[in-house]
């Protein structure tokens, strides 16, 4: 009896961490936000531990695409925070290029970064929720080469971006 319950638990915690495949509109009504994943792209939820927050893309050029959102729990007063935060956390042993200014999450006036260093880029994105709520997040890891076919991508998908009611 304890072993089949303990399998059945263990069973029920895989399952909950089972990554899923994402073609076409990804709802994510906890926090908010829907997004479209471009035709011929397949994004992946992760294994992460608590609710699903996002999903990853890995590009044919070998750069990957992450969309999600989250609380706002350093307490960032604006986007920019929370972009010259993540900016400076990416480590960089080269030449260190970096840039900020304002993109598009669909109709969100979005914070937009980036960092080159080396051979690598960094893009991204961040919007808060209008009033209070979650902030989302939509990054790029590419490099220089293939930066402008990746950021097409990136940019089609930002345009996507819409608010959804919370549940």
């Amino acid at each position: 009896m304890r072993t089949g319950i303990i399998i059945l638990i263990l069973s029920c915690v895989s399952a909950a961490q089972t990554a899923r495949r994402i073609t076409g509109k990804y709802s994510n009504p906890a926090l908010g936000y829907e997004i479209t994943v471009p035709e011929g792209l397949v994004g992946e939820t992760g294994d992460q531990a608590g609710p699903e927050r996002g999903f990853s893309i890995s590009l044919s050029s070998g750069g990957t695409i992450n969309v999600f959102g989250e609380p706002n729990s350093l307490g960032w007063h604006a986007p920019i925070d929370g972009i010259r935060h993540s900016l400076g956390a990416e480590k960089c042993d080269s030449n260190r290029r970096q840039a900020t200014g304002f993109g598009r999450m669909g109709r969100l006036t979005a914070t937009k970064g980036s960092l080159e260093c080396g051979d690598r880029v960094v893009e991204m994105l961040l919007a808060f929720h209008p009033g209070s709520g979650p902030i989302y997040w939509i990054t790029l890891h590419t490099t220089v080469q293939k930066r402008a076919e990746d950021d097409a991508a990136f940019n089609k998908m930002a345009a996507t971006f819409q608010l959804i009611p919370m549940q």
